[in-house]
């Protein structure tokens, strides 16, 4: 989750990253960029999370 405010902040003050290609890819109306940006961070919070469930599962041994 702290990856995607990451991103939300970079919609507001940043000058490159992937937050700031999906604002920039809107306000010229470039659709390919935005949707592109928004798959990317998806596929890149859905690796996270998987790569936190596992360590998850290693530290934690349930019974």
């Amino acid at each position: 989750m702290s990856f995607i405010g990451v991103i939300m902040g970079e919609f507001l003050v940043s000058k490159e990253g992937i937050g700031y290609l999906i604002m920039y890819g809107s306000q010229v109306f470039n659709l390919n960029l935005v949707i592109s940006g928004i798959a990317l961070l998806s596929i890149m919070a859905t690796f996270l999370y998987l790569v936190i469930q596992c360590l998850e599962k290693f530290f934690i041994k349930k019974n």
